[in-house]
């Protein structure tokens, strides 16, 4: 019973930390970082289904560095549970604005979010979009994909880790596409990534949930 318990708490830790909604009255705290982008999100999740995000967020695009100030509602829309496998489909809608001088313009933001993954393999899709209410020109839209495994199977009490490659395209970033192979370790509410992508550069994402 105690191995069973120690598997359903393993990945449902797995898959709570990476997630825009978790568990009801949890908070996160998630951070994505690289020369090109800085991304932060505080997270309370009212309930299962729903969470508000505070989210800052830092691009270097073809058109200058672009920081960002957003508050974001998240949706669970759809979850499919097995035996040893879970499925999740995420929407997400913001609304701020992004820093000008002194000021901030009105932006939007919608993100449509999916995986599947059960305790050996991981695979994720995202689509995220930025709107500029006064020039579509600067609209920002970003497409990420992921896939992984775990080289072993560990307990709920031990150092959980994985191998992820995940392919990116931005269609303001000055390098618009790129492969970063990661190494995930977790362990209890702590999740640590560590990469070097195809053009050479670093990137640490980082979450927690308490």
């Amino acid at each position: 019973m105690s191995t069973i318990i120690g598997l359903f708490l393993s990945l449902f830790i797995a898959r709570a930390e990476a997630h825009p909604v978790a568990f009801a009255g949890s908070y996160s705290i998630m951070t994505w970082n690289s020369k090109e982008m800085s991304d932060w999100m505080f997270t309370h999740s009212f309930t299962s289904n729903y969470s508000l995000t505070a989210r800052y967020l830092r691009l270097d695009t073809k058109e200058g560095e672009r920081t960002f100030y957003m508050p974001q509602f998240n949706y669970l829309l759809k979850r499919w549970n097995e035996l040893d496998s879970q499925a999740n489909i995420y929407l997400s809608a913001s609304h701020g604005g992004e820093k000008i001088n002194s000021s901030l313009k009105s932006v939007s933001g919608a993100a449509l979010e999916t995986d599947w993954e059960s305790r050996k393999y991981y695979v994720s899709f995202r689509e995220d979009v930025l709107i500029d209410h006064k020039n579509s020109s600067k609209n920002i839209y970003q497409t990420k994909a992921r896939a992984g495994f775990a080289p072993y199977l560990a307990e709920f009490n031990e150092i959980n880790s994985w191998f992820i490659l995940q392919a990116d395209h931005n269609n303001k970033d000055v390098k618009e596409f790129k492969l970063t192979p990661f190494i995930r370790l977790f362990y209890h509410n702590v999740l640590t990534e560590f990469g070097v992508s195809s053009k050479g550069d670093a990137q640490f994402n980082f979450m927690v949930h308490f």
